[in-house]
């Protein structure tokens, strides 16, 4: 449980500053295409290390996958919260947690897997 908030505090913090570089308006000359390719990776990145740490732990399939869950639903929750900050829906609260727990959760028992070889 404690790999996931550590991973879920660290892509938060990634998030935070993808929101700020991809939301702000006077940033708009920063390509987009290269913005999403790292919103993408750095996430799945971080799952998958956050799941592989907590399998390699704990020898478990299943502590990978609630790792990647929680690291997911943490950095989902800030991604939506900065959707909220940038003038969009309070719904993006919620799909942010939704989304990050069920990628973070997947990705992060692909981690678990990988820690068991």
């Amino acid at each position: 449980m404690t790999e996931g908030v550590r991973g879920g505090i660290a892509l938060a913090i990634a998030v935070i500053l993808l929101a700020v570089l991809g939301l702000t308006p006077s940033l708009r000359w920063i390509p987009e295409i290269p913005l999403i390719a790292v919103a993408i990776a750095v996430p799945v990145a971080g799952y998958a290390l956050t799941g592989y740490v907590a399998g390699r732990r704990s020898g478990r399939l299943a502590a990978g996958a609630l790792a990647g869950a929680v690291a997911g639903g943490i950095s989902g929750t800030v991604g939506g919260i900065a959707y909220v900050l940038f003038g969009k829906p309070l719904l993006n609260v919620v799909i942010g947690l939704l989304l990050g727990a069920i990628a973070g959760g997947v990705i992060g028992a692909g981690g678990g897997v990988l820690a068991r070889r």
